[in-house]
């Protein structure tokens, strides 16, 4: 499995790696081109002293698009970030494969989105806000295009 994610991993120059820090916030570093180990499914991580992080879940994540933000390709791994002496380890423990399609990544991201924000509103014992699509048509009518 580690070496299906070395491979997508390789089609991209750099990676964030998402990782939480002492007080449970989530905190952000790019890795460039981080070398990332086929047979186990880890990579050491370059992270900046003056940051905080602590030891538990991680991940990384890729993605590039075209400057009209199509063309997206994108993959993440899902792991934990843990100290080994001197040194910060993120190691592998899921990967899926990226969708084959543009079409594909899309209804990744909107699944994945929806399911996030459910999650939020449950945590909190909201609704799901009600949307005002008249308005936002209206917006939209009243936008130029990048044509017109």
């Amino acid at each position: 499995m580690w070496s299906e994610a070395a491979k997508e991993l390789a089609k991209f120059r750099e990676a964030v790696l998402t990782a939480l820090d002492p007080a449970g916030y989530p905190v952000s570093v790019r890795q460039m081109a981080p070398r990332y180990d086929p047979a186990t499914g880890e990579f050491t991580v370059a992270w900046p002293s003056g940051l905080s992080v602590a030891e538990g879940p991680a991940t990384v994540l890729c993605h590039s698009h075209d400057e009209e933000l199509w063309n997206i390709k994108q993959m993440q791994i899902k792991g934990r970030l843990e100290r080994r002496a001197d040194q910060w380890i993120f190691t592998s423990t899921d990967f899926r494969q990226p969708p084959g399609s543009q079409l594909g990544v899309l209804w990744r991201l909107a699944h994945d989105m929806r399911r996030a924000g459910r999650r939020y509103l449950d945590r909190r014992g909201l609704e799901m806000p009600t949307v005002n699509w008249k308005a936002l048509q209206a917006l939209r009518r009243s936008t130029p295009t990048k044509n017109g």
